[in-house]
């Protein structure tokens, strides 16, 4: 379907892609992954035509579409359902030629095709995807413009999800989500009828979405066959390998250098002396590995000694106006607590922190800091506080204005930013640079505990395997919000769940969170069934519960068949041994074997589901 071939990209004249070649598939769900700035955004806009290489091609298979989520901020008075029924471009045309008044050939036609693509169903199926990105009913017919910045970035995926494309183009969706949307949108694309290229910094949402792992590295992409998990084993394998080959091949040309220097001048030897040089000039030289992993020397320190109690929340109310967001909240902060918050959006995990930080006060009830301790709190709006015009090194001296130069330049330089980075202006710093900057400043002050909101947004995996490690390493209470399940299992011993106007300790790990989840998104769905009225059934006679539930044994049989040959369809894709063994012909043809059988389960489930509800009433 997308076919790279010999790609170079120069970007100011220096090559950021280079000789790169890539093939995709149908059906292929790919994680592209690279260090920040490798070129994962550049090769998007490749493959969408809104760049041109240097040289070599993008080959992009007639007839296909493209979808992609825009990541500017959009500003519309559309409503929010309309704003996404949008993005399905084909049936808008369809609608377009459906509203005109003459109903002539062309109409007909359009009227087929908009039964044919569920034109009927589309606002259902856009509300379905606003419902999983966190979107509530209520909000579906609220205008665009009055949604905040990351609500409209949730507007756009879902938008580009309505699209029905052959391939999605996504870049970092998981950034403006809360773990309840990142566990929906990882089944959804796990289902997706088409191929994805991902680019995510996410480890656990990789290896759940993805097959194959597309690695940009020094200018080229390789491609490994598996999730993430897989990737990391198999590309330390191969770095492994390489270094061996590498090494027995310095060694053997040394060896055959230093018989050319001894024997070059010798008349008895000067003929396996030039026989040499011709091997050593034909030798295909291997280079060494160049490892573009981030090594960074991240350390949180605490100090020594810490009172046993840091905080304690009594009682403690808080709302804003008539909204109440939380009623009678109890809780302790003991020295050394590793304490991940859990709960849905908007249920008050990031007012929570702020509570604790100082940063808002309670409405009712108190919360009591013990004096004298030092809290360490990162929050992304704090990264739009920095003084754009001060350099990393100026923002270190305002907090330690008696340390000298060097000794915060190799602090700076543990968190990437060393060399150059020292003495440019925040102005110019990426969201990732802008979030080591502040989790430096952090880390310098040695806090008696954290409180980390969202720390790994525009953080690369490098960056979050450090943080990772350091913040396993620090001795300090740590209250952590994060939608990077890795990091919530590396780091918290407890769970508190902040939902219902609570916030208290969740009985259960991530898994039992994620059934927990399910479970109130299906009493919210039956809630709202049973605040629909029912309509009244138009047939004349309804079938006996016999006839349902022999339809429902046979359609059971199918289904179970059905399942069965889609999943051997999925492995047989999934297997690198295919695109070697079988033809490019034979392959497409799988790929549309496995689209059949993707409509046919759907269909036989749909059919089960509507028996089932027959059978209830």
């Amino acid at each position: 379907m997308l076919d790279i071939q010999s790609l170079t990209y120069l970007q100011g004249g220096i090559p950021l892609l280079e000789n790169c070649n890539l093939q995709i598939f149908s059906n292929q769900r790919i994680g592209l992954v690279g260090k920040n700035g490798s070129g994962k955004s550049t090769l998007f806009r490749l493959i969408r035509g809104v760049l041109k290489p240097d040289s070599g091609e993008v080959n992009f298979q007639s007839g296909k579409t493209v979808a992609f989520v825009e990541q500017e901020i959009i500003d519309s008075d559309q409503s929010a359902i309309a704003f996404v029924l949008d993005g399905d471009v084909e049936l808008c045309q369809l609608e377009k030629i459906l509203a005109q008044i003459e109903h002539d050939a062309a109409w007909f036609e359009a009227q087929q095709r908009y039964e044919a693509i569920g034109g009927y169903s589309a606002r259902s199926r856009g509300a379905q995807l606003l419902n999983g990105l966190g979107f509530a009913n209520s909000t579906l017919e609220q205008s665009v413009n009055h949604f905040s910045g990351g609500w409209r970035m949730r507007l756009n995926l879902a938008r580009a999800l309505m699209h029905r494309a052959d391939l999605l183009l996504l870049d970092e969706p998981t950034n403006h989500l809360d773990l309840e949307a990142i566990l929906w949108l990882e089944q959804y694309l796990v289902r997706y009828p088409g191929s994805v290229i991902v680019v995510s910094h996410d480890r656990e949402f990789l290896n759940t979405c993805v097959h194959r792992i597309a690695h940009i590295n020094n200018r080229q992409i390789d491609s490994y066959s598996g999730n993430y998990d897989d990737f990391e084993r198999t590309r330390a394998e191969r770095l492994t390998q390489h270094t061996q080959a590498f090494q027995q091949q310095q060694k053997q040309i040394a060896h055959m250098e230093d018989f050319v220097r001894r024997f070059r001048a010798k008349a008895t030897k000067a003929k396996q002396a030039q026989s040499r040089i011709k091997a050593l000039d034909r030798l295909a030289r291997l280079a060494p590995m160049h490892i573009e992993d981030g090594h960074f020397g991240l350390q949180i320190e605490a100090p020594e000694r810490s009172p046993d109690v840091l905080l304690r929340i009594k009682d403690m109310g808080f709302g804003y106006g008539d909204h109440q967001l939380f009623q009678h909240v109890n809780l302790v902060l003991q020295a050394g607590a590793r304490i991940a918050l859990l709960g849905p959006n908007g249920a008050g995990k990031s007012t929570l922190i702020k509570l604790m930080t100082g940063e808002i006060k309670p409405t009712s009830g108190f919360i009591e800091r013990t004096p004298n301790i030092g809290i360490g709190y990162f929050a992304q709006h704090q990264l739009e506080n920095l003084d754009s015009e001060s350099t990393p090194l100026q923002h270190m001296k305002q907090l330690d204005p008696a340390q000298n130069e060097l000794s915060l330049r190799n602090f700076l330089g543990r968190f990437g930013l060393g060399g150059d980075h020292e003495d440019r202006p925040v102005a110019t710093f990426s969201g990732g640079e802008k979030s080591r900057l502040a989790l430096a400043m952090l880390a310098w002050q040695k806090p008696h505990f954290l409180l980390l909101d969202e720390p790994t947004n525009h953080l690369d995996l490098d960056m979050r395997d450090a943080l990772t490690l350091a913040l396993e390493a620090y001795t300090g209470a740590v209250v952590l919000v994060s939608h990077d399940r890795s990091l919530v299992r590396a780091v918290a011993d407890e769970l508190w769940l902040v939902a219902d106007g609570q916030a208290r300790l969740f009985d259960g790990d991530l898994e039992d969170y994620k059934s927990w989840i399910e479970a109130r998104r299906a009493k919210e769905a039956e809630e709202l069934r049973s605040s629909t009225p029912k309509t009244q059934i138009k047939t004349a006679v309804k079938p006996n519960k016999k006839s349902l539930l022999s339809k429902q044994s046979k359609l059971e049989v199918a289904l179970t068949i059905a399942q069965k040959e889609l999943t051997e369809a999925n492995r047989r894709l999934a297997d690198p041994a295919t695109y070697v063994n079988f033809s490019r012909n034979e392959i497409d043809q799988f790929s549309a074997t496995l689209v059949t059988l993707e409509k046919k389960v759907a269909e036989l489930e749909e059919n089960w589901l509507e028996l089932e509800m027959a059978l209830e009433e």
